[in-house]
């Protein structure tokens, strides 16, 4: 009976903790889990050319399986950019923002998806792609929101390919040069993308209807922002995309092996400057690399003895970058992908780590340590029951420990010596121990003389335990409680006064 109500209020605790920490802007020590939630092949259930996938729409899909995502206790789900892109598109060339069908959905179905979320107590991300644009019917004719050749980034191929109904356009017409932020290595300038048209965030017309898609995109249901490519624009317009908009999360996709840039980024895409707190978040592709490169390879994991790998493990200038990282595995521009035709692309014919012990250990990685994990969702749905269970018992351990983006993590050089990775991970509600590689032969919490401790999760060469006040049974952390479903509007019902398109003094 004690161990029933010591875990009736820990639960209450847990939940009390997780609806705080879902308001505001990312901050600090957020300790949310993340599903992507879609891959690169996504876009083609549904569609008639593709007879090889489910009959059913993308948005479908996700909406049946709310519940389920819900019950392996997911806070946040990052869905396919929502702006309408062509006939048949992934969605990263978007033609018209204000249009939110696509290929993955009508409208209806693709409310519908965000009302079921919301419900479940899940909150959807959207893909925003802002860096670039597509024309409709042409290389830069822009529709709704109509816009004109100023909009576009003064060396665009556009106006220098003779393809192009823009060609030869005058200086004078068109938008400003790519910026040079100083946090930018690649020739000091952000980066020119030559499959679209190079958006000028300097335009004061293209920052309002940003700004308002941002808004259309909350009432429909989205309460997040996944930016893509944010080595294309500066980083000050992503502050202030955000401090308009106001979401509860938000990550930028920056250049994959730039590092110091994106540190650089982050730093300067707070909404209050100077102040990490407000930042955006970045994915932490240093760490992937890392454990991608290190399968098997135990001692590598450690570091270099701060704890943590990536912008987890980055302390330049003092600061805690650990607060903005987002780890993951693998994403729909990683790992294996397809043609239209099936067959795989060059340079994707094979997934990053493999569905086996591979897999599982770099999942008891990132899902014990500090930053914001995602978990990607051919792994979660596709790749089998086994590791189905043992993703939901990883995220579980994290939850019941109250481990956070910002969580303490303490190397245990004794699990070292014998070629294994050990740590100890503090989170709100208590401590989690986790192994990586080897048996328990090789380290367990009790070698480090920790005790009164569970085990929560195992799987192929690792192991999790958490260690609890009173040292209840295995709790099961309560599901989430739904979130409020907004009233759409759309796009020409929603003012932009001016002055919101301009920085504050």
């Amino acid at each position: 009976m004690k161990y029933r109500w010591l875990s009736l209020i820990f639960a209450c605790l847990v939940v009390l903790a997780g609806r705080l920490a879902a308001f505001g802007q990312a901050g600090f020590d957020d300790d949310r889990v993340m599903l992507q939630g879609f891959y690169w092949e996504s876009y083609r259930h549904g569609h008639p050319d593709h007879p090889e996938f489910v009959d059913k729409k993308w948005y479908v899909i996700v909406k049946e399986l709310a519940p389920e995502i819900r019950a392996a206790r997911f806070n946040l789900i990052w869905l396919p950019p929502p702006a309408y892109a062509g006939g048949k598109s992934a969605g990263y060339n978007p033609r018209e923002y204000f249009r939110l069908e696509n290929t993955y959905g009508s409208f209806a179905q693709h409310r519908a998806m965000l009302e079921a979320l919301l419900n479940e107590g899940v909150e959807p991300v959207a893909d925003i792609v802002i860096n670039h644009r597509d024309g409709v019917g042409g290389w830069a004719k822009f529709k709704n929101p109509d816009w004109g050749l100023n909009t576009i980034c003064k060396n665009d191929e556009a106006f220098t390919n003779t393809d192009s109904e823009a060609y030869g356009t005058p200086e004078n017409m068109r938008g400003a040069e790519e910026e040079k932020p100083h946090y930018a290595s690649h020739g000091g300038t952000t980066y020119q993308y030559g499959s679209f048209r190079d958006l000028d965030h300097t335009n004061r017309q293209v920052r309002k209807d940003i700004i308002r898609y941002l808004l259309q995109l909350k009432s429909a249901g989205y309460r997040g922002w996944r930016y893509d490519m944010v080595h294309g624009y500066h980083a000050r317009h992503l502050a202030l995309y955000n401090k308009r908009s106001e979401p509860t999360f938000s990550v930028g996709e920056y250049e994959w092996d730039r590092h110091n840039d994106e540190r650089g980024w982050i730093y300067h895409s707070a909404t209050t400057p100077d102040d990490l707190k407000t930042a955006s978040n970045g994915f932490d592709f240093t760490t992937l690399w890392t454990l991608k490169g290190n399968k098997g390879n135990y001692r590598a994991l450690f570091g270099l003895g701060a704890g943590g790998l990536g912008l987890v493990g980055d302390t330049t200038h003092d600061k805690p970058w650990k607060q903005r990282a987002v780890t993951f595995l693998e994403n729909h521009d990683t790992g294996y992908r397809t043609l239209e035709n099936g067959l795989p692309e060059k340079d994707h014919e094979h997934d990053t780590f493999q569905n086996n012990w591979e897999v599982e250990q770099a999942y008891a990685y990132i899902l014990t340590h500090p930053g914001v994990p995602t978990v990607y969702w051919k792994h979660y749905f596709d790749w089998g029951s086994d590791l189905r269970w043992r993703l939901k018992a990883l995220i579980n351990a994290r939850k019941a420990a109250g481990v956070h983006a910002g969580s303490a993590i303490h190397l245990q050089d004794n699990a070292r010596q014998k070629g294994v990775y050990a740590a100890r991970v503090d989170g709100r509600h208590g401590e989690l121990y986790v192994r990586v590689g080897g048996s328990d032969d090789e380290w367990q919490p009790s070698d480090s003389q920790y005790e009164n401790y569970r085990e929560y999760a195992r799987g192929t060469g690792w192991k999790v335990w958490v260690k609890l006040p009173g040292n209840p049974e295995v709790v099961q952390v309560p599901l989430a409680s739904a979130f409020p479903v907004p009233s759409f509007k759309p796009a020409d019902q929603i003012d932009v006064p001016d002055h919101w398109a301009d920085p504050d003094p």
